[in-house]
């Protein structure tokens, strides 16, 4: 697992197998970079989002890969501070994870949480 600060207090866990699939994404795509937010949404308030961007705005938190960044802009972070991703194979499925302390509670479907 890779631990990626910007600063002393601001952390991102991601697995090697998440880097893998982001590499593996972006394979070919000059400039464009992965990301991962929050939004409004669900039953129970928040859904992560996950894009690329060639934009990197002021208000926008880095995290440096050879291949790549993730961006999280500000707000979305108070939320994602300390969070792990993972990219996880069970069988013929696999699915980007989130394991994040700042979760209070998930709805049944897993499509959204509350903080």
């Amino acid at each position: 697992m890779t631990t990626l600060e910007n600063t002393i207090n601001n952390h991102l866990d991601v697995t090697e197998s998440a880097i893998g699939h982001f590499s593996s994404l972006l394979k070919n795509k000059d400039n464009l970079n992965i990301r991962i937010g929050i939004r409004d949404s669900g039953c129970s308030g928040y859904a992560y989002f996950l894009e690329f961007s060639k934009e990197i705005n002021s208000d926008d938190i880095e995290f440096n890969f050879k291949q790549f960044k993730i961006i999280v802009d500000k707000k979305s972070f108070i939320f994602l501070n300390g969070t792990t991703i993972d990219y996880v194979r069970e069988g013929v499925n696999s699915n980007l994870t989130f394991i994040n302390p700042n979760v209070s509670a998930e709805c049944g479907c897993g499509e959204s949480f509350s903080i």
